[in-house]
């Protein structure tokens, strides 16, 4: 993953996607940019697969292929994010355990 930022001049909220924002920018003790950055940078490998099934269809090949495949790869990715909390989660706890 390349280390290079790049920038997005302006991104216009409708009030209760801003809302949203605002309240999570607050619960998580950051800001709204910084909260935006790192729901897309989430959404990343979600964007390369919808790109690769888009593509995909538009080569010709078999759209309900390409959307089951889609689906697939989106229960794995989720997975994985459970999986990496899971086990944050047992670290932190471990962590906090004396004796």
């Amino acid at each position: 993953m390349s280390n290079q930022k790049n920038k997005i001049p302006a991104v216009y909220l409708n009030d209760e996607t801003h809302q949203a924002m605002k309240k999570w920018s607050q619960y998580q003790g950051t800001t709204m940019p910084k909260l935006a950055q790192m729901l897309l940078e989430e959404m990343q490998p979600v964007l390369e697969q919808l790109i690769e099934t888009y593509e995909e269809i538009l080569a010709g090949n078999d759209k309900n292929k390409a959307l089951n495949k889609l689906l697939a790869k989106g229960l794995s990715l989720a997975a994985e994010k459970l999986t990496e909390d899971d086990e944050e989660a047992e670290d932190a706890t471990d962590n906090g355990k004396s004796g």
